[in-house]
């Protein structure tokens, strides 16, 4: 699930008191007192890094750094071939990050790269954006208004990846989201190039590539999490126990 829904209230139209309600519940522990297996809380964009860690196809980095685009856009963080959640759970809160956005001003990730953004130029050119959230995602949208949304997440994505990389050497960032194959082969393409126009001077630019679980890459990734948490080495563990 997403974390802190009551910071998104004015991006999904809802009500800042119900969304306030959140702050302060225990998922976890409300799901446990009528479920008789472990429950486990992980945010979803993490969870379809951790997807694209256990079931991605192809050759698979030690390191990389994870997008996922779905309402909003999201991430996760792959370090020493294990999925990083940090101190909290909330490492690879792309989201946050601060990049220009279209109107030149410091905007968050999350205003620039989200497929809220999409539906509203859907909408605001008089069509139906009901089609982008249809399971498998098969998009009819119009091709101006298309390559406009994908150029501006092109952008935020390169300027994320270069602050991102100045911190950890990643070898690679994988993008994958809700959305059509096709789509997100653009996707890529198009980040690739906004990276190559900024100034990497000091930084080993990494490779941007093709994410390969999928619009499912969040569920797959959630099934995924109580086998990790059984059987896999976790390293966030001993972080939490510093």
């Amino acid at each position: 699930m997403p974390f802190q829904l009551w910071n998104w209230a004015q991006f999904i139209g809802a009500p800042q008191a119900e969304m306030d309600a959140w702050r302060n519940r225990d998922i976890q522990s409300e799901i446990a007192a009528f479920c008789d297996m472990p429950v486990y809380v992980q945010n979803d964009a993490t969870a379809a890094c951790g997807a694209e860690l256990v079931f991605g196809t192809g050759e698979r980095p030690k390191d990389f750094l994870y997008f996922y685009i779905g309402y909003f856009v999201g991430g996760g963080v792959v370090l020493n071939g294990q999925l990083f959640t940090g101190r909290t759970g909330n490492a690879g809160a792309l989201g946050s990050m601060p990049v220009p956005g279209p109107d030149g001003k410091m905007h968050q990730l999350i205003n620039v790269a989200s497929m809220a953004s999409l539906e509203a130029y859907v909408i605001a050119a008089g069509d139906s954006a009901d089609q982008l959230w249809e399971t498998p995602p098969d998009w009819h949208v119009n091709p101006l208004v298309l390559s406009r949304w994908l150029s501006e997440v092109a952008e935020g994505l390169a300027h994320a990846t270069l602050a991102a990389a100045a911190v950890i050497d990643f070898s690679a960032v994988l993008i994958d989201g809700w959305m059509p194959a096709a789509v997100r082969a653009t996707l890529t393409t198009r980040t690739r190039a906004a990276l190559a126009r900024l100034d990497t001077a000091g930084i080993e630019p990494p490779q941007i590539r093709e994410g390969t679980v999928g619009d499912q890459a969040r569920s797959l990734g959630a099934a995924s999490v109580p086998l990790s948490q059984r059987y896999l080495i976790d390293q966030n563990a001993m972080l939490k126990d510093a």
